[in-house]
């Protein structure tokens, strides 16, 4: 008899557990998005900021739990024309909160950062104290090598951050550093197989340096992305699925009037996770309250059975 009632409370459990507890993955959270906003239409990407188009590189996010207004700025790490971008929201929004897709020690890089003094030399040197074994080193100095090109051209990796965190400071806003730590995501990387790890830096060694920006749009990131989880899944795991749970928990903490400054690889899985939240009425608490309840339940009923069927025996 207490078969019959076990099972049952076991499936509920786990499906109340799955339901609230459980983040969807970046690749549902990606499919998803691209059934919800495959269509940029201007009603699904309204932000209500004059002289700024809407594209879906700006999105107001609404939280109906503390009352926030995220806008969230979606930009390409390398453009002067998102760092433009970031001003002009900020300009106009005049937010309390600033927040940045940075670590603390990322965000100090970014602010001292002097890319003409980055030999061949000191970027190996750099790369051969990163943390894993040779691969991850390798790995690590062409990407090093890679940005270097890249500021060959006139384009510095992180502009955008570095606006955002001169504006909030001029406004008078509080600058909040939302990502996860990058030591930790490096360590994560380095535990990749080499074979990951050698691909992903042959790959990064034929990537181009010269970008327009009229060539970053929602749709065409969403395809690079769709690409990059194709033939580096556990790398954009690390990469994107992960933190756009941590830069998701970490935005919805935040309170008052807000701009997000993130990569525009990210807008999809906050978005998604977003709009699950603002579905969800269940309150975590209550839910693991109820979990323990039925757990007491099910004990008591289990002890009662056993009492039961000792009496009936004995």
């Amino acid at each position: 008899m207490s078969s019959i009632f076990d099972y049952p409370l076991r499936v509920f459990t786990a499906k109340l557990r799955n339901r609230f507890h459980q983040l969807p993955s970046s690749s549902s959270s990606a499919a998803a998005a691209q059934d919800e906003s495959q269509d940029e239409t201007p009603h699904y990407y309204q932000h209500g900021i004059p002289g700024i188009p809407t594209d879906g590189k700006v999105v107001l996010l609404q939280n109906s739990k503390t009352g926030s207004q995220v806008y969230l700025v979606g930009t390409c790490h390398v453009s002067k024309e998102s760092a433009e971008l970031v001003k002009k929201v900020i300009d106009y929004v005049r937010p309390g909160v600033v927040a940045v897709e940075l670590c603390k020690g990322r965000a100090e890089k970014f602010m001292n950062q002097k890319p003409e003094d980055d030999t061949m030399y000191t970027l190996f040197c750099k790369s051969m104290r990163a943390p894993g074994g040779l691969c991850f080193k390798i790995d690590t100095f062409i990407g090093n090598c890679w940005l270097r090109r890249m500021h060959a051209n006139g384009m510095f990796q992180g502009l955008e951050f570095k606006v955002a965190m001169e504006e909030s400071s001029r406004v008078g806003a509080r600058c909040v550093y939302m990502d996860q730590d990058m030591d930790a995501i490096h360590q994560k990387i380095s535990k990749l197989s080499p074979f990951d790890l050698l691909r992903k830096a042959f790959d990064t060694l034929l990537s181009p340096t010269a970008f327009k920006d009229e060539d970053f749009t929602r749709s065409s990131v969403r395809k690079m992305i769709s690409i990059e989880k194709k033939h580096h899944p556990k790398t954009s795991k690390v990469m994107i699925e992960d933190r756009d749970k941590i830069l998701f928990a970490n935005l919805r903490s935040l309170q008052g009037e807000v701009v997000a400054v993130v990569g525009m690889a990210h807008m999809d899985g906050i978005e998604v996770l977003w709009k699950l939240a603002e579905e969800c009425r269940v309150c975590p608490n209550c839910l693991g309250c109820l979990q323990a309840i039925l757990f007491q339940i099910g004990f008591i009923w289990n002890f009662l059975n056993v009492m039961y069927y000792k009496a009936w025996v004995y």
